[in-house]
């Protein structure tokens, strides 16, 4: 027999035998640790498990039509983000929410997070060849200027931000994305951006990052980088912020209207 038909032969009853089992287990049951794992964060970041709720396993196991080692197994990667934790006499319960950052820092004046910027570092850099291709091939200096991203009391990331011009609105004391705010840009420049291009990747943490952080450096971090352009659509910020992927999301709102209109661009 040809190994390559044997080996297709083995593959075809290997999944044979997991459709069978599936279909004697039930069909509908939720086997998959990371589906559970997802629903509950996706459950405590929309607020459905406040903090302070109580996981019962057996109620889980019930409400998510899943096996009692999935939910374990869900459950111990939420202690390991920090969301849960473990206490005796009481059970699992949630003591920590995540925070939804935006996606695009200028859609909206109601993002609702209140926070604060801690500068930690303020200075004039050198237009090396990334910088300058990045923001128009400026010869002279660039502003840099990185803080503390805080929420609630607790550092959730860093912000760094590059531009032509110093940030005196951002280098001082007030409140990070507040309600009554619109994006950093407008605050900086006081006027809206033309274009926008954002790019967002996962990536590991480095030691400097981790330790600002208070986090592990296995911990991989989101990374979002937001090139702005003026109305007369020339780079003007580069803003690269740094997230605690654990304990915060990134989302976007898209309305009916945005879709109509074709203003949605991937």
């Amino acid at each position: 027999m040809n190994a390559s038909i044997s080996v297709a032969a083995a593959d075809d009853e290997h999944i044979s035998s997991l459709l069978g089992d599936r279909l004697r287990n039930g069909h509908a049951l939720q086997q998959s640790p990371r589906r559970v794992y997802t629903l509950l964060r996706s459950a405590i970041r929309s607020g459905a498990l406040p903090a302070h709720s109580r996981l019962d396993e057996l109620q889980l196991i019930d409400d998510l039509k899943t096996s009692r080692n999935a939910v374990r197994l869900a459950l111990q990667q939420l202690g390991a983000d920090g969301l849960v934790e473990r206490r005796p006499g009481v059970g699992t319960v949630v003591v920590s929410q995540i925070q939804s950052f935006p996606v695009f820092e200028c859609i909206g004046p109601g993002i609702g997070i209140a926070g604060a910027l801690l500068l930690i570092e303020n200075r004039r850099v050198p237009p090396t060849p990334y910088l300058s291709a990045r923001l128009g091939g400026s010869t002279e200096p660039l502003h840099m200027s990185e803080f503390l991203v805080r929420v609630g009391g607790r550092t959730v990331g860093l912000f760094c931000r590059y531009g032509h011009q110093r940030a005196e609105a951002l280098e001082q004391d007030r409140p990070l994305l507040s309600p009554d705010d619109i994006s950093w840009y407008r605050r900086i420049h006081g006027e809206a951006p033309g274009d926008i291009r954002v790019v967002i990747e996962a990536t590991n943490v480095d030691t400097r990052t981790a330790r600002l952080l208070d986090i592990d450096e296995a911990t991989p971090l989101l990374v979002r980088e937001t090139l702005y352009f003026n109305q007369q659509h020339q780079p003007v910020d580069l803003h690269l912020t740094y997230l605690d992927s654990r304990r915060i999301s990134l989302a976007a709102v898209v309305t009916d209207g945005a879709l109509q209109h074709g203003q949605l661009h991937q």
